[in-house]
């Protein structure tokens, strides 16, 4: 019995340690939902919840290369056949006092986010 829970304790370790994978639905979109008034429609300035969002992200981006191509991919789906303003996003890191972790270009090559 001890061998069992120790082996189940050593696994949950193991577990506990990887990298879950993002998910776009529940990782992504929804920190940055509130950011089509800027990039989409005509509002001046992006929200303080977009902001955050994208803020959160960031921190996310920052620890794997593999997180950051995976968002990255999130944002290239959502933007696919969507009208985005590229020139107000790619301000959103100034505005929104982030640091980049993907090119804000219409077709962003997500396999070379460094």
């Amino acid at each position: 019995m001890a061998k069992i829970l120790l082996t189940l304790f050593s696994l949950a370790l193991i577990l506990g340690q990887t990298n879950a994978v993002i998910q776009c639905g529940t990782d992504v979109i929804p920190k940055v939902i509130s950011c089509g008034g800027f990039i989409l429609g005509d509002d001046a300035k992006p929200s303080q919840a977009c902001c955050v969002g994208l803020q959160d992200l960031a921190k996310i981006a920052s620890a794997s290369q593999p997180d950051r191509k995976d968002i990255c991919l999130c944002f290239k789906a959502a933007m696919q056949g969507s009208k985005v303003n590229y020139t107000k996003a790619k301000q959103l890191p100034d505005l929104c006092h982030f640091t980049p972790f993907m090119p804000m270009v219409p077709n962003p090559d997500c396999s070379k986010v460094i």
